[in-house]
């Protein structure tokens, strides 16, 4: 019995000692929990047979700031272009055909891999993905003439989108599903409010802020957040809101985080909102 008390005693001191060292030092978030680039499984090459009914793919490689980026283009080439910005999890082998599928309803969709996910050469982090991004903005600029031009970004892809918008000569409309105001709001969801816990965050990361984003941006904003997401709660999509009080506020409460996009009442506001357009 002695024995089992001290071996306890033991094992709770290093308990104390993790607690008190984790209080202390706090919590760090690095640019590798914001991108995490899925690993592919092997292929083979598939040949889609164009048939009656289904919408035109073209594949293309595109040199955006010395990185090679895979980009695939859905639906033909009129109407609304709509620039899909992926969640950090999901890339265009992953979840293409999930993204476009909710897009092309509404026009064509432009899915992009960021640098370091799926075909895109490059590394998944900030600084990578911003000079793409501003690249890719500006070729859209200087290529897409007379259509409309609208972004649409899910969760991560809600901060790339915005800094797109922010940096476009011409931004039709923004859609922001199931995203958040910034990087520190999403630490503070995470952090159990009981714990006194510091959180500290790559210096990059803090450029991702869609209100300072969006602050001079002229065009109409849906924002769709979703009541059972667990991955970003859904007081942050209010707390976006709360921030920019002139955009459409949409919240589903029976969505999840992926699936608010696909949501009749999310798809229904995505197409008031460009009708106007």
């Amino acid at each position: 019995m002695r024995r089992f008390l001290i071996v306890l005693n033991v094992m709770l001191l290093f308990v104390l000692v993790g607690g008190g060292l984790l209080l202390w030092r706090g919590v760090h978030i690095d640019e590798t929990v914001v991108f995490l680039p899925v690993e592919r499984p092997e292929r083979t090459v598939l040949t889609i047979r164009r048939e009656e009914g289904l919408p035109t793919i073209r594949h293309e490689r595109l040199d955006l700031s010395g990185q090679r980026v895979a980009a695939s283009w859905v639906g033909a080439d009129e109407g609304p272009l709509i620039i899909s910005c992926f969640g950090n999890a999901s890339d265009r082998y992953q979840h293409g055909v999930d993204y476009a599928s909710k897009i092309i309803p509404h026009g064509q969709a432009l899915l992009w891999d960021y640098p370091g996910y799926g075909d895109s050469t490059g590394q998944a982090r900030v600084a990578p993905v911003e000079a793409a991004a501003r690249d890719l903005t500006r070729w859209i600029g200087e290529n897409i003439k007379d259509r409309p031009i609208i972004f649409w970004g899910h969760s991560l892809g809600g901060f790339v989108c915005s800094n797109m918008a922010a940096q476009a000569k011409r931004v039709d409309a923004v859609i922001l599903e199931t995203t958040a105001p910034g990087i520190e709001a999403v630490a503070k969801a995470w952090t159990p409010g009981a714990l006194p816990l510091r959180v500290t965050f790559d210096e990059a990361l803090m450029r991702y802020d869609i209100p300072a984003a969006l602050k001079s941006v002229d065009a109409p904003v849906l924002i769709i957040g979703a009541g059972r997401d667990r991955v970003l709660p859904v007081e942050l999509s209010g707390q976006l809101s709360d921030a920019l009080p002139e955009a459409t506020y949409l919240e589903l409460p029976q969505a999840t985080h992926f699936s608010a996009g696909f949501d009749p009442q999310a798809q229904a506001a995505v197409a008031e909102l460009l009708s106007g357009l």
